[in-house]
């Protein structure tokens, strides 16, 4: 199954953080049903051991979307990578991978964000971006095939066998997450794409430019690597300024609407359509909306969001193709 390439898609972020606590479990079937009928192409959850806000496991709400949906990609947006053994990771993503017919998309990340993350498991912050590239080498040869065997820093293994096997061949693409020189680097030597928050279009624009040459030096098909954006997202009646508190509350900040203005996507169904634009005008393939929201409010953000951005993005398409 290709993904990433045009047309340009929507994805939608239906399990992260819950600002206000956690909903009634029914909750997480309902947005996957919704966004397979609305037309989202793929759907995604996050991942933390212990942040700000209650988080499901992402492995249990990705197994969730899967069982309740039967065209939609699935993600991960991240798995924090070293806080996990990458036989761990391959165990659980090539069961999803074949119980969905092939539709997982791995996003890792180093993490860093919340201390606690790394206490809980005993791994040393210092160490997280050393273990990520180990990680996702590891995790290939676990994806390849029967009997793989790797010997690292961090891991090391011989003729170990993940089955049942990934429905991919070569295992769920691995995207990497980020912003950094770290993740630029990682993203075009080691990913299949790269999928950073936090950026704003000209930021997206240099930095998918950084991908790509990291990708060329290293003997890659630049244009392999899939160009992602992922962007919190809220329409409607001063949407600016509630997503900047539903931000505040998320991630335990103060509100700041500069943030909202730089990275996000918000305000009018005119004004959220022109900031996607801008996104793919920078080179994004695919762009992921994070609604900035607490779960009573999600399915209506989704809804509302994919009508006002839909169509601009097939604007774009017949334009730029």
């Amino acid at each position: 199954m290709s993904f990433g390439r045009a047309p340009v898609g929507l994805g939608l972020q239906g399990s992260g953080q819950l600002v206000g606590g956690a909903p009634d479990p029914g909750f997480f079937r309902a947005v996957a049903e919704l966004a397979e009928s609305v037309g989202y192409e793929s759907l995604w959850a996050g991942d933390h051991v212990s942040f700000h806000n209650p988080i499901l496991d992402v492995t249990v709400a990705l197994a969730c979307f899967a069982a309740r949906t039967e065209r939609i990609r699935i993600g991960a947006g991240v798995v924090l990578l070293p806080l996990r053994h990458p036989s761990l990771v391959a165990r659980a993503f090539a069961s999803l991978d074949y119980l969905s017919g092939g539709r997982v998309v791995l996003g890792v990340g180093v993490g860093g964000e919340g201390g606690k993350d790394f206490e809980a498991v005993g791994v040393a912050p210092g160490e997280r971006g050393a273990r990520t590239d180990e990680a996702m080498l590891a995790l290939r040869e676990l994806f390849r095939g029967p009997g793989a065997s790797f010997s690292g820093r961090f891991f090391s293994f011989a003729g170990v066998t993940i089955e049942p096997a990934p429905a991919q061949p070569g295992g769920p693409p691995l995207w990497v997450g980020g912003r950094s020189p770290g993740a630029l680097r990682r993203a075009g030597r080691l990913g299949d794409g790269w999928m950073p928050l936090w950026v704003s279009p000209e930021r997206f624009a240099d930095g998918l430019a950084e991908v790509r040459r990291h990708a060329q030096e290293a003997g890659r098909d630049p244009s392999s690597v899939a160009a992602v954006a992922v962007c919190p997202a809220l329409v409607g009646e001063r949407a600016r300024e509630r997503l900047a508190e539903h931000l505040a509350a998320r991630y335990g900040m103060a509100p700041d609407l500069r943030l909202v203005e730089r990275y996000c996507v918000a305000g009018t169904p005119a004004e959220c359509a022109a900031r996607v634009r801008a996104y793919v005008d920078a080179g994004a393939e695919h762009v992921v909306l994070n609604p900035g929201c607490a779960p009573a409010q999600l399915l209506d953000q989704a809804e509302r969001l994919h009508a006002a951005t839909a169509l601009a993005l097939q604007q774009t398409v017949t334009r730029i193709g």
